[in-house]
């Protein structure tokens, strides 16, 4: 073969295969082709049209928080935030945009480093610092707005109602207890980009978000007001602290006011400490002193084993129970019943305890919610402390009866006093308007014996009893004082640090409101009577009137009869000399005289001589002897 046919073959054979190339190439992108435009299609539209458009979350607007009068708690509140897409944002623009900002260059330009889409650069901030920033026309900046969850009332109502967190989540308080109803379901938004992937200026709804349901409470804004400020003005007086407060109405358990000391305010609470935070009056427990005595005398009648007019030896103010010394500041020889609570005697209610038995007092004290959460579902709640009574020797006994031995939170005693307003029956403390009437009063305690009791309570807010400085000009109430000595975390207790409490209701003829107030670690003086007995009082004297209970219609009203055992009591005699101490207090209590007793046993001698002259309101002044 020549030397030209075989250069021509091989030039014929590399055109062949080159040919061969192009056409396997052509088909290849023929099948290409045909799989993009049929096969993949909706993918690649898919893709296309994310890379059109961009989405992000937006929240929905919080529920409101209503007061019992549709009253404004806690709403959301529209306010401007500032975002970005990031890979649109210059980096010779980061300078300006954190300034405008007022953050740190740093701080901004991480943000953006950190991811390529939407990402919020400052949230929730006032309209002129956003209008200010979006001046700058800086691309890739936007303003968005979100909602800004804000409580008109502030500290006032923030240890009960919580607070939100900058994403929109209940952090505290009802806010978090309830936060899932509150918050409703957030929206999705999209933002479109031109050919060059920059987003253009609008936006639009992709899913609207639904707002949260609104929640209201039995809370009354108006006497919430009223406790917090009073609270405040005594714990700043009594250089004390801390303390709390709680109001309810005892028919139907709303709790018409919550609120401790010192307060927080919840639009700033990142400025608080978390400690600030918490709810005190149904996370602090306590001993609760002689207030604990009125159930211990409630237990006793129950009982059957004793009558209101039952008398105690108090052994002058010392017992020895087992290796333990009971002591009564005030050293009494025979009391009554009635004068075991004037004269707050830990011996005579500790000799009742004894008597009756563990078991008992263990009963009664259950059933009027000591030991359990209130069941209003609020977070942090503790249940207290009793102990079961097959813990209880003598001295657990004896010292549970005058309130040692023994923790509580301010709403059970609330709760346990509104037992003995609402004539022995227990009512759960209720939150939520909602929950008004839900559940079926039980009675707990008989009909007879609550009064008896409350009607005992008011004596010690008499002329002679420790509760005296809670009675506000015009009003009747009934009530106990309780100075605890708190415990010293060593299994004893310090002789320096107390709770001062005062729990009561009024009027006491009808009870309308239960108040209790604990004031912890107060420094002026340690006593109930001194300390949270006036700060019921400015509580009383404002709230009464403002639910239309005036004082002028309780002067003209409520001393006009006296029922005990719902027997009224009439009596006609021009003296009192005889009577014992139970008697003369029905008398005075018929008579509607103010009352001021010396001692113990029967009426020895009175002031004046005769009492036939005495109107309602005068004085009547006895001594007694055994």
């Amino acid at each position: 073969m020549k030397h030209d046919d075989h250069d021509n073959i091989f030039v014929r054979r590399r055109i062949e295969a080159l040919a061969g190339l192009l056409v396997l190439g052509l088909l290849m992108l023929a099948v290409r082709a045909v799989d993009l435009q049929w096969l993949e299609a909706d993918t690649l539209s898919a893709k296309a049209e994310k890379q059109r458009y961009r989405e992000y979350a937006m929240m929905a607007p919080r529920g409101p928080i209503l007061d019992q009068k549709g009253r404004t708690l806690a709403e959301s509140v529209e306010v401007p935030s500032i975002a970005a897409m990031a890979d649109e944002v210059p980096s010779r623009r980061i300078r300006a945009l954190a300034g405008a900002l007022g953050l740190p260059v740093k701080k901004v330009r991480r943000k953006l480093r950190r991811r390529k889409g939407f990402v919020w650069l400052a949230r929730q901030l006032s309209p002129a610092v956003a209008d200010k920033v979006m001046a700058l026309h800086i691309p890739g900046v936007r303003q968005e707005q979100e909602w800004r969850r804000y409580q008109p009332l502030g500290p006032q109502t923030g240890h009960l109602l919580g607070f939100v967190g900058i994403d929109g989540r209940g952090l505290e308080g009802i806010e978090r207890t309830w936060n899932a109803e509150l918050s409703g379901e957030p929206g999705l938004r999209q933002v479109r980009r031109d050919a060059r992937g920059h987003s253009l200026p609008n936006s639009s709804w992709i899913r609207k978000p639904v707002p949260g349901k609104a929640m209201r409470l039995t809370l009354d804004a108006t006497i919430q007001s009223i406790a917090y400020a009073a609270l405040a003005e005594g714990v700043r007086q009594q250089h004390a602290k801390g303390g709390s407060v709680v109001v309810m109405r005892p028919q139907d358990g709303a709790i018409l006011a919550m609120a401790s000391w010192p307060g927080y305010n919840p639009n700033n609470y990142r400025h608080f400490h978390p400690g600030q935070w918490r709810n005190r009056a149904i996370t602090d427990v306590f001993e609760p002193g002689s207030t604990m005595k009125p159930f211990t005398i409630a237990a006793a009648l129950n009982s059957g084993r004793w009558q209101p007019d039952s008398r105690v030896f108090c052994e002058n103010g010392s017992m020895r129970v087992a290796d333990y010394t009971i002591h009564d500041d005030h050293k009494a020889g025979w009391l009554d019943i009635t004068g075991i609570l004037v004269h707050s005697s830990n011996i005579g209610a500790a000799k009742l305890a004894l008597d009756i038995g563990a078991g008992a007092l263990y009963k009664t004290l259950k059933e009027v919610g000591f030991g359990s959460k209130s069941g209003t579902g609020l977070s942090g709640e503790s249940p207290g402390i009793v102990l079961p009574p097959e813990r209880w020797g003598p001295v657990e006994t004896a010292n549970i009866a005058f309130g040692q031995g023994i923790a509580v939170t301010p709403l059970q005693l609330a709760t346990a006093f509104s037992v003995l307003a609402n004539d022995g029956k227990y009512v759960a403390p209720v939150l939520f308007a909602d929950h008004l009437g839900v559940k079926e009063p039980v009675q707990v305690i008989k009909t007879g014996i609550a009064r008896q009791v409350v009607r005992m309570l008011e004596f010690a807010t008499g002329e002679d009893g420790t509760g005296k400085k809670a009675v506000p000009v015009g009003y009747r109430v009934a009530g106990k004082t309780g100075t605890a000595q708190k415990t010293n975390g060593r299994g004893g207790y310090s002789r320096k640090k107390y709770n001062a409490v005062f729990a009561g209701m009024a009027p006491a003829n009808d009870p309308q409101l239960v108040i209790v107030v604990m004031v912890d670690e107060p420094k002026k003086s340690i006593y109930g009577g001194q300390v949270a007995a006036p700060v019921f009082r400015h509580i009383a004297e404002s709230v009464l009137p403002y639910l239309g209970i005036s004082a002028r219609i309780e002067d003209e009203t409520a001393w006009r009869t006296m029922q005990i055992d719902d027997t009224p009591v009439e009596t006609a005699t021009d003296s009192v000399t005889g009577m014992s101490m139970r008697e003369v207090r029905r008398f005075a209590a018929g008579r509607g005289l103010r009352l001021n007793v010396h001692g113990s046993g029967w009426v020895r001698r009175e002031q004046p001589a005769t009492i036939n002259g005495l109107e309602q309101g005068d004085l009547l002044e006895v001594w007694l002897g055994e």
